[in-house]
């Protein structure tokens, strides 16, 4: 992918964030996937976690009992806000999981990524994305990534396909499996434009494999792909 055009999705990416702040926070604040919980069990007293693409703060509801160092990180100011509305007593800060040359932190005993390296647009950045990651784990961590598993769905099924017949006539720029769909509010209004990338199980171990990155465990159920390293 040209550098323009992935620069151009980055931007599409915070600015979606930037719009939804508000009623994402609020969507977010339901129970949380039991898998999370499952996999935070892990997390022991003492341990320092890194939340890279924290939105709202939400992962601590899945940590609240554990006596953590936390640090959530996401490029959305507005997401920043809320989180540290909603968690008072944990830190956040506003960076870019492509850029974390200001965050001097490193050696987490976790990384949380959930639900984030789907933004990232072209190959060349999918795998910078994950050494960012593995550059801030230490040696004996673990680093637990998911994407949401879009290619399960009809809808979305159908776009891809329609996305590879655009690309053979020379009418789609991005990659078939890319996806631009609307964000709607509670009353379904389009209020925002987002995209996606529809990730495969070969490709997240193609890439991971690119990165120096060893899958431990990877699968997937109704709403996501997991990944733990």
């Amino acid at each position: 992918m040209k550098p323009e055009q992935a620069e151009k999705l980055l931007n599409l990416v915070k600015r979606n964030y930037q719009e939804i702040a508000a009623s994402f926070d609020a969507t977010r604040k339901k129970e949380i996937w039991p898998k999370i919980r499952e996999l935070a069990d892990a997390v022991l007293d003492g341990d320092c976690v890194l939340d890279a693409g924290c939105g709202n703060g939400r992962l601590l509801e899945a940590l609240k009992n554990k006596k953590i160092k936390y640090l959530g990180l996401d490029n959305s100011a507005e997401l920043i806000k809320a989180a540290s509305k909603n968690y008072p007593l944990h830190e956040f800060r506003e960076a870019d999981i492509l850029d974390l040359a200001n965050v001097p932190e490193k050696d987490f005993d976790h990384i949380f990524c959930l639900a984030v390296w789907q933004h990232i647009p072209g190959e060349e950045l999918r795998v910078k994305f994950l050494k960012n990651l593995a550059a801030k784990i230490k040696p004996s961590g673990r680093i637990i990534i998911s994407v949401w598993n879009l290619g399960r769905l009809p809808k979305y099924r159908k776009m891809i396909l329609k996305n590879y017949w655009r690309k053979f006539i020379g009418r789609y720029e991005l990659e078939v499996r890319d996806l631009i769909f609307s964000w709607k509010n509670s009353s379904g209004q389009s209020v925002s434009e987002r995209y996606y990338h529809v990730f495969t199980l070969r490709e997240i171990k193609r890439l991971s494999a690119i990165a120096g990155l060893k899958i431990i465990e990877i699968n997937r159920d109704r709403h996501n792909i997991w990944v733990r390293y």
